[in-house]
């Protein structure tokens, strides 16, 4: 089939005539159509009113739905005008240009304008020495202007990005920077930008309590002395027309750090409010390692991101979702293709780093006392995960329980909710009971374990980490309570052990004095052990510069949170020689072994499919998060196979 694209003499709409068959043809035609700026039939033309919109977006988006999803050849009126003209020049232009994005994307690159690239950026002073694969990123993104990078975390995301803006600040096309992303992504913009450029960047930092005639005297004014500006995302929306009137204003490159946090289409208040942002900008990033976790969906505000002219993504919401509940859709090839252009992402096999030593799990037995608690606990738990008639809450409420029992049962006298940092989304917002079926002498015990005994895993940790400070290492542990976290704390205080917390709790400034310290190759830090909550500092923070060890004194069964953690000291920069250690402590005939076992099967599979595939789908988000079926399968069946040993 064939149609002609032309303007209505007045010049306010397109008009689409069929050459060879009638619009009626068409099976639901209207509906398509109406999509398009209220288009309408009329006879057996069809018009498309291109009064207040952008009149490129609407010819793109019009000629992907002619041919693409009705197989049409399109024939232009050259005699229409310079309006359908530019448009269709403009579309040419962009189909070229998608094209040697996708060339560069696979290293298809000319080697001339590589080094006209390289020299470039270092003429604009950039002194960081990027990897290949970096160096591969950041000139893709100097083409394109506006790209995701999809690499995993550890890949140096962030030294790409100041590279490519290096090279357009040297060719006079953007002279500003402003990221958007979570608070603990700020402390690595600044240390990246003073590494990659050896100065401290002019900045501004925008977040709650950030006082207002700072934000309107920094941005508000015709010459902005900034280098750098620092948005968290739950300050955009309260800001935008600040941030708006500066981006208007400056020729800025706009970046989301982290940027699956605005995947959520119907979020009305962060997302939409960030979107807004991308329209003024000259350059728009999207940084993420995880660009489709729950399903096609989450690319979608990624797309529309960065490209806000051009509809990249060429599929609904509701299509999107479709394709990913159905496996083997035709679509998701298309879906690929036409997104590959503009984005690129590395592996963490590509990385080639040193493989770290997971060293076999410190097995602890617990004292008469814990084990009783834990027994306890233990029948409680498997009773409701095997009566049907229990809630959903109240089950998964019970694995929790078992899971702090198995390491400090003095948590078990405090209610669920006080023992998950805010920042742990999935878990703050799910309820949680906090009731104890347990008999009275149980209680009694819960109440004054405190006050009775440290946890053996306590006195453990505490060994292993001497061993490690003697041998002049650091050492970050991973606790998933914030109770076990001060408790930890506390106990190595005691015996002479100098730490800091880093969770929910821990404030803004002190969170960052703490890594500054503890990260200094310079001069030595007053204290050597971090204790960390990994949903609260999982992402974000890079340790690996001196700590090389981490121990997991508990664990979730949240695979995506423990390879993030384990990311924190193992990415781009160690040394050949450096030797990245894990350690784990588990209470003996415990769920401390089902979590393991669990998890590493999990990050098994999710390493598996993330190397496998360009965009990782984890469709059924679940089996790699929280306390899904198998586990509480896993666990039943590790009561019963420890019961069936010891009676």
């Amino acid at each position: 089939m064939k149609i002609k694209i032309s303007t209505h003499e007045n010049g306010e709409s397109f008009v689409i005539t069929p050459i060879d068959f009638n619009v009626t043809d068409i099976r639901g035609i209207k509906v398509y159509i109406k999509n398009l700026n209220g288009g309408y039939v009329d006879g057996n033309n069809i018009i498309i009113p291109i009064s207040n919109v952008d009149v490129l977006d609407l010819y793109h988006k019009t000629a992907e739905l002619f041919k693409n999803r009705f197989k049409c050849q399109i024939e232009n009126d050259q005699h229409s005008g310079s309006l359908l003209e530019d448009a269709v020049n403009e579309e040419k232009r962009f189909q070229s240009f998608s094209a040697k994005a996708y060339a560069i994307r696979n290293n298809d690159v000319d080697n001339s304008e590589l080094s006209d690239f390289l020299n470039c950026i270092k003429q604009d002073s950039f002194v960081r020495t990027l990897k290949p694969f970096q160096i591969l990123s950041a000139y893709h993104l100097a083409f394109s202007h506006n790209a995701c990078n999809f690499s995993v975390p550890g890949a140096g995301k962030t030294s790409t990005v100041l590279a490519a803006y290096a090279y357009l600040v040297n060719r006079n096309e953007i002279d500003k920077l402003l990221v958007v992303g979570p608070l603990a992504s700020f402390l690595a913009w600044k240390k990246e930008y003073f590494f990659c450029f050896g100065k401290t960047p002019k900045l501004l930092e925008i977040m709650g309590g950030t006082p207002e005639k700072r934000i309107n005297n920094e941005l508000i004014r015709s010459n902005v002395d900034l280098d750098l500006v620092l948005v968290s995302y739950d300050s955009v929306s309260s800001h935008l027309d600040e941030l708006l009137f500066f981006l208007r204003n400056n020729r800025t490159m706009v970046v989301l750090d982290e940027a699956h946090r605005i995947k959520n289409v119907e979020d009305g208040v962060r997302s939409n409010a960030t979107l807004q942002l991308s329209l003024p900008a000259r350059s728009r990033v999207v940084l993420t390692g995880t660009p489709a976790p729950n399903s096609y969906v989450d690319l979608y505000n990624l797309y529309r991101f960065i490209w806000p002219s051009h509809n990249i993504i060429g599929f609904s919401v509701p299509q999107l979702a479709y394709m990913s509940k159905h496996e083997g859709d035709a679509r998701v090839g298309e879906l690929i293709s036409r997104i590959a252009p503009f984005y690129i992402r590395i592996r963490k096999s590509d990385l080639k780093l040193p493989n770290p030593e997971f060293l076999p799990p410190f097995t602890v037995q617990m004292s008469p006392m814990q084990a009783k608690i834990y027994d306890a606990i233990a029948n409680m738990t498997v009773g409701r995960l095997e009566d049907n008639s229990s809630s959903v809450t109240s089950r998964l409420s019970s694995i929790i329980r078992l899971r702090q029992a198995a390491t400090n049962p003095a948590l078990l006298s405090h209610k669920l909710d006080d023992d998950y940092d805010d920042s742990n989304d999935s878990l703050t917002r799910m309820p949680l009971d906090s009731s104890l079926n347990v008999s009275d002498e149980i209680m009694r015990l819960i109440q004054s374990y405190k006050d009775s005994e440290i946890p053996y895993k306590f006195i453990t940790a505490g060994k292993i980490t001497k061993d490690i400070l003697d041998e002049g290492g650091k050492l970050v542990i991973w606790c998933e309570f914030i109770g076990t976290c001060d408790d930890l704390s506390a106990y190595f205080f005691s015996i002479g052990i100098d730490n800091k917390i880093l969770y929910g709790k821990t404030d803004y400034v002190s969170r960052e004095n703490i890594i500054n310290e503890f990260t200094n190759k310079e001069n030595p830090s007053s204290f050597n052990v971090i204790i960390a909550n990994p949903h609260a500092v999982g992402e974000s923070i890079s340790l690996h510069t001196t700590c090389h060890n981490a121990l997991y004194l508990e664990q979730s069964f949240n695979a995506g949170t423990y390879m993030q953690s384990k990311d924190r000291i193992h990415r781009v920069g160690l040394l050949d020689s450096d030797v990245t250690r894990y350690y784990y402590i588990h209470s003996a005939d415990t769920i401390d072994k089902v979590v393991f076992d669990r998890v590493n099967k999990k990050e098994n599979r999710m390493l598996e499919l993330v190397e496998s595939q360009d965009i990782p789908l984890i469709a059924d988000n679940q089996d790699f998060l929280e306390d899904n079926e198998d586990d509480i399968k896993a666990i039943i069946r590790g009561y019963y196979e420890y019961r069936s040993k010891h009676i």
